[in-house]
């Protein structure tokens, strides 16, 4: 008698170490009160966007705690293992869209901190964005080299030799206007537009300049024309 006596005794301490461990390690694996994980993420950026800044945006996965459990990883009131969360850990993955706020002038490859769009948790995990910027616009009219912006192949039409003239140019702003050329100019020599190029940093004012090359010569005396190609 007392050998059963101290089998039931067994069995009940087991069920009761088992409860009242599976309950410690149901808390302590509470995804909602756990600090959530950092995500990473990329952006792709026009050249114009992260010259002039934009808002862009972004579509990530990230793991928010589970609906179903509500973190704990088994179902309410329960020791049962949450189904729905992955591995009963407390969190689902989802999709979620942001709107990324590229600063004016920022470089490919900079980072950008977007505060508690991490994982969730307590406190939320941080989203860091890798910004992949193009090096050139669409069409490859315009590059970027440092602060500065370059627009090659520019053709120079002169009326008439021995007098200057001048281009139509198109700014990054989209904006159009007229640069004078000199009569003595050459194929590869730089015409310079000061203060528009990309910002010196970050979210600066200060531009450094937009240079247009010359890449042909047109000379269009009466009657006659003479090119000159780079």
């Amino acid at each position: 008698a007392k050998r059963a006596a101290d089998t039931v005794s067994d069995k009940a301490k087991s069920f009761w170490n088992d409860e009242v461990l599976g309950a410690k390690k149901a808390m302590e694996r509470d995804a909602s009160k756990k600090p959530g994980a950092d995500v990473r993420a990329t952006v792709d950026v026009t050249l114009e966007q992260s010259v002039l800044g934009a808002e862009v945006p972004l579509t990530y996965s990230r793991r928010c705690v589970c609906p179903t459990c509500g973190g704990a990883g088994r179902l309410p009131q329960t020791f049962i293992d949450c189904d729905t969360c992955e591995g009963n850990v407390g969190l689902v993955s989802e999709d979620v869209s942001v709107t990324v706020s590229v600063p004016k002038g920022v470089s490919n490859g900079a980072t950008l901190r977007l505060r508690d769009q991490g994982d969730e948790g307590s406190p939320p995990g941080q989203l860091y964005v890798t910004v992949r910027a193009a090096a050139m616009s669409a069409g490859a009219a315009v590059a970027r080299d440092g602060n500065d912006l370059i627009s090659r192949d520019i053709v120079a039409r002169f009326p008439k030799a021995g007098e200057p003239t001048s281009v139509r140019v198109r700014t990054i702003e989209g904006e159009w206007g007229n640069l004078t050329v000199p009569k003595d100019a050459k194929v590869g020599q730089a015409l310079r537009i000061k203060g528009r190029g990309a910002p010196v940093k970050p979210g600066a004012d200060e531009r450094g300049d937009h240079l247009f090359v010359i890449g042909k010569i047109v000379v269009q005396e009466p009657n006659e024309g003479v090119e000159e190609d780079a």
